[in-house]
């Protein structure tokens, strides 16, 4: 389903750390990481170790934490440790602090190919990954995402490293988020208020103090937000989705109309609000729309090996197998190391569907 004139649209970022209180490692985990790695020669084994026992089942007197990937909230370093539980933002927190208790510097980075677009009620959110980078010498750059393995920076993995003070607002943006979902508003607008104190920059933190604001009914408050937010990335048609929905809820049409056009032209450039036509269009049984809106996804982004699948899905629906097998194998080319197990065995599946 396309975006109605009436569905609000939410920038939530899958965000990360930040330099103070609720990102500070406790004691414990200091120790932890301590005893995790003590035996290791080099940085590079010290953060396959740190990763490796995030990961690992717990067991009496070991070192495996048993983490488990949980997106149902934002949790502080201290709140990991105590919960074993993480998002991408809360697990990049985690490691990263690991690491600098270690006199290792990590820093937290956005992957450029990882975002994506859904639909949670009547909003539409779009989520970015984060993950976490350390630079080894001579030319080296390790990433830590939410797997077991340390990854090589490479062409196809691109990422941009962060500053603190955008990842600690991209920490308050999404507890925000959380909290206005919850009906808990006081507590959305104060997060919404520390995510601009910590980055005044930050399109992401302004956009989402106008949603907290917009739903606290202060209107011009929240168009203050938005159209700063538009000011600081005029690329992000989120905002532009904002302003275009708060113009028209106060009966300026023209002005809507505007916006709306201006945000359509911004979406229509980005591969994965395609991609998230085309799942739609697919689960309403709109397979012409989906196809269409997989090839504009894959001109604009070719390497995506999630697109491909998509488009895999579409040629089993029309009953070709060929060009099936063709793409789910351009998904695996493209596909991370870490992944070409699981479309091998998908490959594996298919022949035997048709012999």
């Amino acid at each position: 389903m396309r975006i109605s004139l009436s569905t609000p649209i939410l920038l939530a970022g899958m965000a990360l750390l930040g330099q103070a209180d609720p990102l500070a490692a406790p004691p414990e985990v200091h120790q932890w990481a301590r005893r995790a790695t003590g035996i290791q020669p080099g940085v590079k084994p010290k953060l396959q170790a740190l990763l490796t026992a995030i990961f690992a089942p717990t067991s009496e007197g070991g070192t495996g934490l048993g983490i488990t990937y949980d997106n149902s909230r934002t949790r502080s370093v201290a709140e990991v440790w105590q919960d074993r539980k993480a998002n991408c933002l809360s697990l990049t927190a985690f490691y990263t602090a690991a690491c600098r208790s270690l006199g290792i510097e990590a820093r937290p980075a956005e992957p450029l190919n990882t975002n994506r677009w859904r639909r949670s009620g009547s909003m539409i959110r779009f989520e970015r990954h984060v993950v976490a980078v350390v630079s080894l010498p001579p030319l080296e750059e390790v990433v830590a995402d939410f797997l077991p393995q340390l990854r090589k920076r490479t062409g196809y993995y691109l990422v941009n490293i962060m500053t603190e003070a955008r990842f600690r607002s991209l920490y308050h943006s999404n507890r925000a988020v959380e909290a206005l979902d919850a009906g808990e508003k006081a507590q959305a607008e104060a997060e919404a208020d520390l995510a601009i104190r910590v980055d005044p920059t930050s399109s992401v933190g302004w956009n989402i103090r106008g949603v907290v604001l917009n739903n606290l009914d202060r209107k011009a408050d929240a168009e203050t937000c938005f159209r700063r937010a538009i000011a600081l990335d005029p690329r992000d048609g989120t905002p532009v989705g904002n302003m275009e929905m708060l113009a028209r809820g106060l009966g300026r049409f023209e002005e809507a109309i505007h916006f709306r056009a201006l945000g359509m032209d911004l979406r229509k450039k980005d591969p994965y609000y395609h991609a998230f036509l085309a799942d739609e269009a697919m689960e309403e049984g709109r397979w012409a729309d989906a196809a269409k809106e997989v090839k504009a996804a894959l001109k604009i982004q070719p390497y995506e090996s999630e697109f491909h699948l998509l488009q895999v899905r579409i040629h089993l629906q029309e009953g070709k197998a060929d060009a099936a097998m063709e793409s789910l194998e351009k998904a695996r080319r493209w596909a991370i190391r870490e992944e070409r197990d699981r479309y091998d065995s998908k490959i594996a599946a298919l022949k035997q569907q048709r012999q």
